[in-house]
């Protein structure tokens, strides 16, 4: 009978022990976070001639991250939830800091969808569905919580750059991913061949454009009327001068009417002249040009009144 009762209370303590651990493996297993890793980002991007003759883009270093000479002002990265499309998390790079276009993202394990833009242009601004600003605090990773930033804008749209990048994070993935940006815009160019007048002013050009870009798609949203004025006063007396325009376009490129004015200190324009059809395409350059001053243009319609000889002849 004592043996009995030994087994009975060494099974006991057993039984309490295992149902100790397993209470202890449950508590364990719910304070286990979900992991996070340190990638740096490496972002680059440049012009180089094709093997037919045409600009395409090339991988450059950190340090060349300009264009035609120029450097880029601000990077934005927006860091997404590759399965459920949700976003993590946004930076928004200026060229003031010291890891510019080289940022160290802090990334939860998973998969994940980066979208970077590289701009120069004036004043860019993230808009939410309203079209309202999303304020984020520059050089800071930012998480995403109520709303969120779905489009890109700018006051005055110059050169721009872009793509997106899957990264899987995760124990023994890689600390470094690289990242080449294609260009997203279209340069316009007016080259106007004759002398700037005197009393020249501004030269205003109306026409359709992009004025945001889409992050969902990476690309443009509906183009709308807009018009780009250039104070010119201080090219008086030359010729042959270049005035150069950024447009954002569309994956397919697009096509637009654009009107040029040229205006003058007192009175009436010098012209205003209407190109019909202009294409605008991404990483293309297109070049208007001729007099512009001194370019008189209309629509004349005439007639010609001589008879021919053969008609049509019905009997009825």
């Amino acid at each position: 009978m004592r043996t009995n009762l030994m087994m009975m209370a060494a099974i006991a303590a057993v039984g309490m022990t295992l149902v100790s651990c397993s209470s202890d493996n449950e508590s364990l297993v719910e304070d286990v976070k979900p992991g996070k890793a340190h990638v740096r980002l490496m972002c680059g991007m440049g012009v180089s001639v094709s093997p037919m003759g045409g600009p395409r883009l090339a991988p450059m270093s950190r340090a060349a991250l300009s264009a035609n000479g120029k450097a880029l002002t601000d990077l934005y990265i927006l860091d997404y939830d590759k399965a459920t499309g949700k976003l993590l998390q946004v930076l928004h790079q200026t060229s003031t800091a010291a890891d510019f276009a080289e940022p160290d993202l802090t990334l939860d394990y998973g998969e994940h969808v980066l979208k970077v833009v590289a701009t120069r242009s004036q004043e860019p601004t993230l808009w939410d569905a309203q079209k309202t600003t999303w304020t984020v605090e520059p050089n800071i990773l930012t998480p995403v919580t109520a709303t969120q930033p779905v489009m890109l804008t700018s006051t005055k749209t110059s050169d721009t750059f872009g793509a997106e990048k899957e990264v899987s994070v995760g124990i023994g993935t890689a600390a470094t991913v690289s990242i080449t940006l294609d260009r997203l815009v279209a340069k316009l160019v007016v080259n106007s061949t004759d002398v700037f007048p005197d009393d020249c002013t501004t030269i205003a050009l109306d026409f359709q454009e992009h004025r945001t870009l889409s992050w969902t798609t990476m690309d443009v949203t509906e183009a709308v009327n807009n018009q780009r004025i250039v104070d010119v006063a201080n090219l008086r007396g030359t010729t042959g001068t270049v005035l150069s325009y950024f447009v954002l376009a569309p994956k397919d490129g697009y096509q637009t009417d654009i009107t040029l004015t040229t205006n003058r200190t007192e009175g009436n324009p010098y012209s205003t002249i209407t190109v019909p059809g202009v294409t605008l395409e991404r990483n293309k350059v297109t070049t208007i040009s001729g007099p512009i001053y001194g370019h008189g243009q209309g629509f004349q319609v005439t007639v010609n009144d001589t008879w021919v000889n053969e008609g049509h002849d019905i009997n009825i």
